[in-house]
């Protein structure tokens, strides 16, 4: 049962009490909140979700959504309308007890909510991994939200309009000049995608060309997508290069300052580029030692094989912010077919505490990876068998289909993509949505 105490207190306004609290609704936090709605729905135990939005972002779908590929509200899935029992406060944690089990949470409004709790599972998701780049900070955006998807569909629709309209050539080619630094899968699905956006958009512009686009791709590593089979990653790059993208291994950004770029290699001189995107990675969000909870050095989570923290048997951690052991060895991999499944483990761990079920072992193994690469290109691992082009293009589409929640959702999804197929891309630049325009003043 849950129990509502006005506090007399300036700085909490509510103490709730919830038998499990949820902390993030990325994968790990609103799959964990579907499946123990699921596990205890003859139950009156009461589950309590706090997310910075009101929806679960479908992170495989991003690229496509930055695309135009599909609507980009159609990558979002309500919260309210995939969990229907559990309490959903906007918001985020700002406080967190393990041991008193008590948290402290801010809503979306700025209210300040007391909270305590029996069990709780711990999903606050990861952030971008960035380095003391001179300019980073200031030129780079990142790629993780559905608003940096949105900004850079915009961006190359006003790019392309700015550099229509310029007659100086430098500023035209630094214009369309767009460079993404990580070869990860958001890194090369992101450009392989707005590289697609691009052919298409560029054919209603009379004075511009394919050919005067420079896409630029910087990784670190001696190789594409780490983890995926070398063959797949060779491939990747052979398509990307096929299509007129730098690609640039064993390369660092040095710098970037008033949006110049600067590689590690110094055969290649340094250029203007006009957008610059950080893809090198994720880190846990940093929270674990705020929150008195042990962690690796690399700042996330460590949990045994029921996804439990170390030292606190009712608290479970899953996804990105938690260090879990993989059954081949090492740690599982931060993806989100691996969150996914995590969530349900810990969410039958934690109804099993509370006398529902058998409590379970993580002993999920990666089914397969899958790459889109624009337009009916794609690269796909499943078990020891790899897929190229169309094949491993539907192959990674059908999967992603297949994990989204919701029978409406999956149909707008095919709608898109159908659509997509028929007819020509929609290449209308709508950066100015989300700013209203300010009321005319009255005449004199």
């Amino acid at each position: 049962m849950r129990s509502v105490v006005p506090v007399h207190s300036p700085s909490l306004r509510w103490v709730t009490w919830y038998d499990i609290l949820v902390v993030g609704g990325g994968f790990g936090g609103a799959f964990g909140a579907r499946e123990l709605e699921r596990r205890l729905a003859d139950h009156g135990d009461r589950i309590l979700l706090v997310s910075p939005d009101n929806f679960l972002l479908f992170s495989p779908l991003l690229p496509e959504a930055a695309s135009g590929t599909i609507e980009p509200r159609h990558a979002v899935i309500p919260l309210r309308e995939m969990l229907r029992r559990t309490d959903l406060l906007v918001g985020e944690v700002t406080a967190f007890d393990a041991v008193a089990r008590t948290a402290t949470a801010r809503s979306v409004g700025g209210e300040i909510h007391h909270i305590e709790f029996r069990s709780a599972l711990l999903s606050p998701g990861s952030i971008p991994t960035t380095f003391p780049i001179p300019g980073l900070l200031d030129n780079a955006v990142g790629f993780k939200t559905l608003a940096d998807a949105i900004w850079l569909r915009n961006r190359v629709l006003h790019q392309l309009d700015v550099a229509a309209a310029e007659k100086d050539r430098d500023d035209r080619e630094r214009a369309l000049t767009f460079t993404f630094v990580g070869g990860g899968y958001a890194g090369v699905e992101a450009l392989a995608e707005l590289d697609s956006l691009a052919r298409d958009a560029v054919r209603r512009y009379p004075s511009l060309r394919p050919g005067d686009f420079r896409w630029v791709l910087v990784e670190a590593q001696d190789s594409l997508l780490p983890g995926l089979h070398p063959r797949l990653a060779k491939f990747t790059e052979r398509v990307l290069r096929r299509n007129g993208v730098e690609v640039h291994l064993g390369t660092r950004l040095e710098s970037c300052e008033n949006g110049t770029v600067v590689l590690s290699d110094h055969t290649i001189a340094p250029y203007a580029s006009g957008t610059i995107v950080w893809t090198a990675g994720q880190r846990p969000a940093p929270l674990a030692s705020s929150w008195g909870l042990p962690s690796t050095e690399r700042g996330s989570v460590p949990v045994d094989d029921h996804l439990r923290v170390d030292g606190h048997p009712d608290i479970y951690a899953v996804g990105d912010f938690a260090a879990v052991p993989d059954p081949e060895g090492g740690l599982a991999p931060p993806t989100a077919q691996h969150a996914l499944r995590q969530a349900r483990v810990a969410a039958a761990n934690i109804a099993a505490g509370l006398g529902v079920g058998a409590s379970e072992r993580f002993t999920y193994r990666t089914r397969g990876l899958a790459v889109t690469l624009g337009k009916w290109q794609g690269t796909a691992e499943v078990g020891r068998l790899t897929f190229t082009g169309p094949l491993a293009w539907w192959m990674g589409r059908s999967y992603h289909l297949l994990m989204m929640p919701g029978i409406a959702r999956k149909s707008r999804v095919v709608s898109d993509w159908t659509m997509s197929l028929l007819f020509p891309r929609d290449v209308s630049q709508l950066g100015s949505l989300g700013t209203p325009k300010p009321l005319a003043p009255p005449p004199e």
